[in-house]
Formats: C-alpha cells, sequence, structure tokens
C-alpha cells in the first residue's frame, strides 16, 4: 500500500525540461582506458566462446562418429555401449557449443562497439 502511495505522490510532480538543451544532443563522455579494458574483457569472452565451440562441435561429431560406428556393429553389448557413448558425448558436446557461441557472438559484438567508440573518439574535432 505504501508502495502505491508514492507512486501517486512521485508521479504528481511536475515534469522539467533539462536546464541545458544542448545537453541532450552532448556525446556521452567516455574514457579511453574504459574503452581499452571492455575491449580486452570483450576479447576474453570471444576468445573461451572460440574455445568452447570448438570443443564441443568436435565432441557432437565424435559423438556422432560413435553412434553410426555402434549402429551397425553386430555383438548387441558392444553396441549398447557404443550408442551410449555417442548419444552422451554429442548431448555433452551440444551443452558446450552453444553458450560457446553465445560467448562467441557477444564478444564479438562488444569488440566491435569498442573499437567503434574509440575510432569515434580520435576522429571528433574539439
Amino acid at each position: 500500500m505504501r508502495f502505491i502511495a508514492v507512486l501517486v505522490c512521485l508521479s504528481a510532480l511536475p515534469a522539467r525540461a533539462q536546464s541545458r538543451p544542448d545537453d541532450a544532443l552532448a556525446p556521452a563522455r567516455v574514457d579511453t582506458d574504459q574503452l581499452i579494458r571492455r575491449y580486452i574483457k570483450a576479447e576474453t569472452r570471444r576468445n573461451a566462446g572460440i574455445a568452447l565451440a570448438g570443443a564441443g562441435v568436435a565432441l557432437a561429431i565424435l559423438g556422432g562418429v560413435v553412434i553410426g560406428y555402434g549402429a551397425y556393429d553386430q555383438q548387441n553389448l558392444s553396441a549398447g555401449i557404443e550408442l551410449g557413448a555417442g548419444i552422451i558425448s554429442g548431448a555433452f558436446g551440444i551443452a558446450l557449443a552453444i553458450p560457446g557461441i553465445i560467448l562467441w557472438s557477444t564478444g564479438q559484438d562488444d569488440m566491435d562497439v569498442a573499437t567503434w567508440r574509440r575510432k569515434q573518439l580520435l576522429t571528433v574535432s574539439w
């Protein structure tokens, strides 16, 4: 109930324009060192994603090969073991590849943004 009362009081406050209208058009102040740190973090995230995606795809392919080999095995026990190992390997590979691809993609996007912002800072003449 108290939350609703606070919300009503805040909504009754008058809206004010910015004290200086040029502030809305001014570029954000960005520190170059901060951009470099963001770039390094993004690069680390991208590299970890590449490693995870590579290992995941390799395990998924290995699991598919083992499943294919186990499907044509004449002995039931070894075929069951090969199928089980292939399914586990393939599932584990997919479980590694999906977050790896996500990390790879987001890390690369953040690297591109940091590079673009740094180029914008270097081309702006004050």
